[in-house]
């Protein structure tokens, strides 16, 4: 099976165990770990750490007047935002982006140098405000963005070839156990640093609908 959106890739993987580049008789089980080790990272993070290619449309609830949450997007490339001003379900008005700035500002959060665009802020002077009128359960603002993140972070793809290498020694462990030695059974178990790599990268639910 190919690598789908990996935060390593086979050679990579295939170095940090000790593995020749030459040797393929692994390649499906290596590129397995991998996926494999992606996608726990994803649902422990709450996040994707790859950007898509293409942009689609999510629905969000306003809960103020000008920051509106959203998931991750990874560039403004192809970003439209639109709101429903009359509680019709229907996106009527386009936001210039002249009327709204992305957030974080420098892409810098907690010292991550790398982190996405999350927070779409309407301008307090501008001619828009988020709609704040409950009386009905229909999401108010509809983002078209590229989702997730601008590029894999360094302790990500460093967890992901943590984690593979335990996934892909698996295959050798029944049970859990990986065999016998010196002093005894030796198992496999889950690895703190790769909680700490990936602890920083975990985000809150934001709710939203594809």
């Amino acid at each position: 099976m190919a690598i789908t959106n990996g935060y390593c890739n086979q050679n990579q993987l295939k170095a940090f165990i000790g593995i020749p580049t030459s040797d393929s008789v692994d390649n499906d089980l290596l590129d397995d770990a991998v996926n494999a080790a992606s996608r726990q990272i994803d649902a422990f993070c709450g996040r994707i750490f790859y950007a898509q290619t293409n942009a689609t449309a999510r629905k969000f609830f306003t809960n103020h007047p000008y920051r509106l949450l959203v998931d991750d997007i990874s560039t403004d490339t192809g970003l439209v935002v639109k709101l429903d001003d009359d509680d019709d379900g229907t996106y009527e008005v386009t936001v210039a982006s002249t009327e709204f700035q992305l957030l974080p500002i420098n892409g810098v959060v907690g010292g991550i140098l790398v982190s996405p665009f999350y927070v779409v802020e309407l301008f307090s002077g501008g001619s828009q405000e988020w709609p704040l009128d409950f009386s009905s359960n229909r999401p108010r603002a509809e983002v078209t963005a590229k989702w997730g993140f601008p590029s894999v972070p360094e302790p990500i793809r460093q967890a992901t070839l943590m984690l593979a290498s335990e996934l892909f020694a698996m295959r050798n462990a029944p049970l859990g156990v990986a065999g016998v030695g010196d002093f005894g059974v030796v198992n496999i178990q889950q690895n703190r640093e790769i909680t700490r790599l990936i602890a920083p990268f975990r985000k809150g639910t934001v709710i939203g609908v594809v």
